[in-house]
């Protein structure tokens, strides 16, 4: 029996099924992933797979002890390293987030978005109860701490406030 036999259209009741041999199969016309890989040896960016662990992930899915270039050994799931969701045991990220001062600086600068309409970056302006305000915001630790006030002089001084209590180190930023 050649290949082509292998993969013949079967209708029942309206319902396409495909049969195939082992190696490769097909549900409703699409390719299904190889249940039975064995990843053992393989490299996705800094994880070296060296086994196949007794863990299984949350759907079932088989686990593998990767070992990181850094050392450390981490449970990754085939569809995890497969789809390159998880390259390395998070050192990358925690590195990432070390050298992440420029950005912080850049958020602590005073230029505003292109899209602000007061001149001036954390100030907005919003009408409430039939009146224009100016809304001051501050995010942290992603929570909005905000205020209202009327005059634009009174949102500056209340920018600067909030920035003191929420951003640490706000006033030491040329040092970030």
């Amino acid at each position: 029996m050649d290949a082509d036999e292998l993969l013949r259209l079967k209708q029942i009741s309206g319902l396409a099924i495909l049969f195939s041999d082992k190696n490769f199969s097909k549900s409703w016309g699409y390719p299904m992933p190889n249940r039975n890989q064995n990843l053992a040896g393989k490299h996705f960016g800094h994880l070296t797979v060296i086994a196949k662990s007794k863990e299984r992930g949350t759907q079932g899915e088989y686990k593998w002890v990767c070992q990181c270039d850094c050392g450390r050994e981490t449970l990754v799931t085939t569809g995890q390293l497969n789809s390159g969701e998880t390259t390395s045991c998070g050192h990358v990220k925690a590195r990432n987030l070390e050298s992440g001062g420029q950005h912080h600086q850049s958020l602590l600068g005073d230029k505003p978005p292109v899209s602000n309409k007061t001149g001036y970056r954390n100030i907005s302006m919003t009408k409430r109860n039939g009146r224009w305000r100016y809304r001051v915001s501050v995010q942290y630790d992603r929570k909005q701490h905000s205020t209202l006030v009327d005059t634009l002089e009174e949102a500056l001084v209340a920018r600067e406030r909030l920035r003191e209590k929420w951003w640490p180190g706000y006033k030491n930023k040329d040092k970030l």
